[in-house]
């Protein structure tokens, strides 16, 4: 049992170590992490298209292309988008409002961005809603949808490799895949879920600044979030998300670079 063990634990350590060093590396804009990903941007940008065309095809009537809501999300959108441009000149930005009562947003790989009216009803100022916007065009710029698929795959075949050990006793197996892949889950899935989101957050919060919109806003927006969801969160550790609360706090550090990207921004227009 134990050399079955020690076997697996070398098989993964193997399996790991090539996958990971197959991945692209690359840095993060604004924060500089390094990371690597899994699809080259060409790949990620058809993904995003064909997504966002297929969104735009099942919603239907529910697209909505003008009035005052659509105006106001084409206005923030554009201008979050030329900031995100800097560091992603490659995008094609676009983006669409959805009358879904989600209180939701997220911005494709390539720049496809999507709001749902839900969202409108709690961003009440084009501040706040360039906080959420901000965020998700943060993801798309900083490749988290192909960073996550590499984690993802490396989790997998580390746990295919440990697990192996036992194919020969098949009830043996699939209770160490089974463990294993819920350790892995709250181990290294969740958190690096709420690494990203906390990563867009910080980028989200300096877009918004060099767009020009006030970044104490996006405090005023988590408060919000944080008094709307009446204690109903789950706790942080089984969230993909860092709970309203942590935000405000990781917020709060970012604010003095934020409010000096804010001061360049007005110094300039």
């Amino acid at each position: 049992m134990g050399r079955r063990i020690m076997l697996g634990v070398v098989l993964a350590i193997a399996v790991v170590a090539f996958t990971y060093f197959s991945g692209e590396e690359q840095k993060v804009p604004v924060t500089g992490r390094t990371q690597r990903v899994a699809m080259s941007d060409a790949q990620q940008e058809q993904l995003g298209l064909q997504v966002f065309d297929q969104t735009l095809a099942d919603e239907g009537e529910k697209v909505i292309e003008s009035g005052a809501q659509y105006e106001q999300v084409k206005r923030v959108a554009e201008r979050l988008a030329k900031v995100g441009a800097v560091d992603k000149p490659e995008f094609e930005w676009e983006f669409a409002l959805v009358d879904r009562p989600e209180v939701n947003a997220f911005c494709l790989p390539g720049g496809k961005i999507v709001v749902f009216t839900g969202l409108l009803d709690v961003a009440k100022t084009d501040d706040q809603l360039a906080t959420v916007v901000g965020h998700e065009i943060a993801h798309a710029v900083a490749e988290h949808g192909a960073e996550r698929i590499f984690r993802e795959e490396l989790t997998n075949r580390a746990v295919a490799a440990a697990s192996g050990a036992f194919a020969d006793d098949p009830q043996r197996f699939q209770q160490v895949a089974g463990l294993l892949g819920a350790g892995a889950q709250v181990g290294l899935s969740l958190p690096w879920g709420r690494e990203q989101e906390s990563e867009s957050d910080h980028i989200g919060l300096i877009y918004m600044a060099r767009a020009g919109y006030d970044p104490n806003e996006a405090i005023t927006f988590w408060q919000g979030m944080s008094k709307a969801s009446k204690g109903q969160e789950p706790p942080e550790y089984l969230s993909t998300h860092p709970s309203h609360g942590t935000r405000v706090q990781q917020i709060r550090g970012w604010l003095p670079e934020a409010q000096r990207e804010r001061r360049q921004h007005d110094e300039v227009a």
